[in-house]
């Protein structure tokens, strides 16, 4: 049967439509990949844009951070070359006189050039100079020195020294900072006021008593504080980073205690004992203590008392027991025995362990004997000597006394000791010795061919299981075996106190201009 003609028309025009629609769908497939590529393509370049931004930031940061741990090692390299025992000392070019504290308007720079540089921090008014020391007038309020000390003889002036950081290598490089600046430091130039008053001192250099800073006056020193110094560095890395960081240091807090003792034998406490020789025990029958500096020049007199107590209702025991008098001398005008005032951190059990915890933290050799036993010299380093003093910590009881017939025994340096010291009088002794803990010094052994030239300090602050007192207690001291006793060395107690190292009491950053 054949089909209707409208049916066959209709069928032919939806053929036709197909067609058509098909035919304008062609290049659809190609847009799209078009669009495809192009977004890829857009994906693609943000990605490559953050990541050469990452890789710039990451660069950037790098070479800050290189030039902040630059900076820092210059900073550690100027504090450890303060240290006296440092083989590379500055000492020379903070205090080129042999000055007691560097004065106001010194600068010592440690240079680091790269081979072929010059490093001229001095300069800060050539525009060409990168690593010009243009923060030290922000500090101080006056240009930097521009003269060299050795052709000016006050301050303001300058020293340099060359830095030790490059390592001997030809493919290891060392720290690449510029400069290392240390100058002393004042209210003015700390931005601080420590004695309370309006005035904004930039005159008087500060110090550091183990416990606070304080204003010297007058151009002398405080006494029984050491000087407060202030570090500064400049880092530059090749790709053009620069930081700047400064430390503020001074000597261990034990240091400063170490600084003036005001005696040569110094019985620090309450109800103190002392004992003199007694002539027996095959001593010689004297144990001479002088308070006459053994360093005064020639033909002069100073020093310090002979024996010191620091509480005056033990004034009549200690004075009477101190027989004769002539065993017992000081310079004119002082008395031989007599009161005598003490630093902060020496007046109480907690400040007096204190001092003990920092000389340990700092000691060549610390000594701990099994309780009811004691330590003895032969504990003590061989390398000890004259030119190479020696911080030891005994934390119990030590017999400074040569057994079985060995020969006389000379110590060197600090000698502390927390439990009994027991001292033979055939041995000698260069330096401080400090007797905290129990306080009690033993010299009942018989001798008389040793001494110690330095100075003796004994305190009671434990109690017999080792707990803290709450206040002094009462030291002891005995000398009944003879000898030829203890006589006032200044340089050995200096000697004693460069030991210690400088530590850090500040840091901070310095913001630079440039990246």
């Amino acid at each position: 049967m054949a089909k209707p003609c409208a049916l066959i028309r209709t069928s032919e025009e939806n053929v036709k439509a197909q067609q058509n629609r098909q035919r304008a769908e062609r290049g659809v497939a190609l847009v799209i990949a078009l669009f495809t590529l192009m977004l890829i393509s857009v994906v693609a370049t943000a990605l490559i844009l953050m990541a050469g931004n990452e890789t710039a930031l990451k660069g950037n940061y790098k070479s800050a951070m290189h030039a902040f741990y630059d900076a820092r090692a210059g900073l550690e390299e100027g504090r450890g070359r303060l240290w006296a025992r440092n083989p590379n000392s500055i000492a020379s070019c903070v205090l080129p006189g042999g000055e007691q504290m560097m004065p106001v308007g010194q600068v010592c720079y440690i240079l680091n050039p790269s081979a072929g540089e010059v490093v001229n921090p001095v300069n800060p008014l050539d525009p060409s100079n990168p690593y010009a020391d243009t923060e030290y007038q922000a500090e101080w309020g006056f240009a930097v020195p521009s003269g060299p000390c050795a052709a000016i003889p006050t301050p303001p002036c300058y020293n340099t020294v060359t830095s030790n950081s490059p390592i001997a290598s030809a493919n290891i490089a060392g720290p690449l900072y510029k400069w290392v600046r240390i100058t002393s430091r004042t209210e003015h130039s700390g931005k601080i006021n420590v004695d309370g008053l309006n005035s904004d001192d930039n005159v008087n250099p500060l110090f550091y008593d183990g416990m606070q800073q304080l204003l010297s006056s007058g151009g002398q020193p405080v006494p029984g504080a050491t000087q407060v110094l202030t570090i500064t560095a400049l880092a530059v890395t090749p790709y053009g980073s620069r930081r700047m960081v400064q430390y503020t240091v001074a000597l261990a807090g034990s240091a400063a205690a170490l600084s003036n003792f005001p005696s040569a034998l110094t019985l620090d406490g309450n109800g103190v004992s002392f004992t003199g020789p007694s002539g027996g025990n095959g001593g010689s029958g004297t144990f001479p203590i002088v308070g006459n500096d053994i360093n005064a020049p020639s033909g002069t007199q100073s020093g310090i008392s002979a024996i010191g107590y620091t509480n005056s209702s033990d004034g009549t025991i200690v004075s009477s027991a101190a027989t004769p008098s002539s065993n017992y001398m000081s310079p004119q005008n002082v008395p031989n025995v007599g009161l005598v005032s003490l630093p902060l951190l020496l007046q109480t059990p907690s400040g007096l362990q204190n001092l003990v915890q920092s000389v340990t933290q700092n000691a060549d050799l610390v000594l701990n004997p099994p309780q009811g036993a004691s330590a003895d010299q032969q504990s003590l380093p061989s390398a000890m000597s004259a030119s190479n003093p020696m911080i030891v910590v005994v934390n119990g009881d030590f017999n400074l006394t040569h057994a079985g017939g060995a020969s006389a025994f000379t110590g060197y340096g600090l000698l502390l000791v927390t439990g009994t010291l027991h001292y033979d009088p055939d041995d000698s002794w260069y330096g401080v010795i400090l007797v905290i803990g129990k306080g009690v010094f033993d010299g009942s052994h018989p001798g008389k061919g040793g001494q110690i030239n330095g100075t003796v300090f004994v305190a009671n602050t434990t109690d017999n299981s080792g707990n803290v007192l709450t206040s002094l207690g009462p030291a002891s001291f005995s000398s009944t075996g003879g000898g030829n006793g203890i006589q006032y060395s200044s340089n050995w107690v200096k000697a004693t106190q460069a030991l210690l190292p400088y530590q850090v009491r500040s840091f901070r950053e310095i913001a630079q201009t440039t990246p």
